[in-house]
This record gives C-alpha cells, sequence and structure tokens, in this order.
C-alpha cells in the first residue's frame, strides 16, 4: 500500500492538464479516504485497510475547518486474539499553502476521540490529538480534486501513536453568487 500512494503522489506532481484550478473560499468539501492505520506495537494489531469521509468548509482560500470519520477492523497480532474495530472522529483545522494553483499542499491538526472496540474485552474511548500534512491535485477545474494525506494519531492518555496515509477524492462544493473562473498562469 505505500508504494501505491508513493507512486500515485509522484504521478500527481509530474502530471500536467490544462485547466484552471484552486481551493475556493466559501466552499464545502466533501472527500473519500482510503489508506492504510499502522497501530503502535504494544497495541497488539496489524497494519489494516481504512475507510473515511471527510466534511470540510472553506473560510478562506488557505484556511478550512474538516470533520473527518474513519473506520478499520484490525487483525490481532502476536499472542493477541482480539481483533478490534477502531473508529476516529475529529475536527481538524487545515492551512493551504498555494490555494490558487493545481497542486495544493497543507497542514492539517485536530481533537477528536478514537473508538476501540476488540471482539473480546472491553471497549475503550479516548481523546485524539492528529496532525498532518497532505496535498491536493485539482483534475476538474476547481471542482475535483485528488488527495493524498498523512497523519499522525496521538491517542491520550497513553498515549498510543498510529499513523495514517490515504488517497481519495474532494469534491468542492458551492460556488459564491458572482462568481468568475479565475486564470492560472502555468
Amino acid at each position: 500500500m505505500p508504494k501505491i500512494i508513493i507512486s500515485l503522489t509522484l504521478l500527481l506532481c509530474c502530471m500536467a492538464l490544462p485547466a484552471a484550478a484552486e481551493n475556493r473560499a466559501k466552499a464545502l468539501n466533501l472527500s473519500t479516504m482510503l489508506g492504510d492505520q499502522v497501530f503502535e506495537g504494544n497495541q497488539s494489531l496489524e497494519s489494516s485497510l481504512f475507510w473515511g469521509i471527510n466534511l470540510g468548509y472553506n473560510f478562506t482560500e488557505n484556511w478550512g475547518i474538516e470533520g473527518v470519520y474513519t473506520q478499520v477492523d484490525a487483525d490481532a497480532k502476536g499472542d493477541s486474539t482480539s481483533d478490534t474495530k477502531v473508529k476516529t472522529y475529529h475536527l481538524d483545522l487545515l492551512y493551504h499553502f498555494m490555494p490558487t494553483q493545481k497542486f495544493v499542499p497543507y497542514f492539517a491538526t485536530g481533537l477528536g476521540a478514537i473508538d476501540s472496540n476488540p471482539d473480546q474485552g472491553q471497549s475503550r474511548n479516548h481523546l485524539l490529538f492528529n496532525y498532518g500534512v497532505g496535498v491536493k491535485y485539482f483534475i476538474l477545474d476547481d471542482l475535483i480534486a485528488l488527495r493524498a494525506d498523512i497523519r499522525h494519531l496521538i491517542d491520550c492518555p497513553e498515549p498510543d501513536n498510529n499513523l495514517q496515509y490515504s488517497a481519495g477524492l474532494t469534491f468542492q462544493l458551492g460556488r459564491p453568487k458572482g462568481y468568475k473562473k479565475p486564470i492560472i498562469k502555468q
């Protein structure tokens, strides 16, 4: 899976599609994500495929907020016999570095919760802090972007450290009144 995401990111960096793009202010964003979650060794869980959905809003071209939900069904590792369903919910603040370009890198940080529900044993719900980086590459004007993301998840109070890396699609919805398509120099 890491090779696929790295290859996809490199492909995105090398592509040159003729289209205007931008991370628009006052736009809603809907993203679907698929990726891998790597668990800390003491959690006795295999790295596992996760899926997620994000709903966001851009206050400005640079600043946005995003609600994120992910779910992973992790297999037990080593002596552990308990597979675990892990869900995360978090609200993140995003800063987009080059919002008027096709290739838009961003930084994200936020707070939320992580729910771990093992097949055997007690479920737990803890505070979650996360931070990470990502890129959006607009492929259809300013409406659809390919997206890649990597996040460090810190489960408090343990703290357990998890890593999520993912790829997906972002759909940017809504245009303000009087919207004119921007002209981007390439």
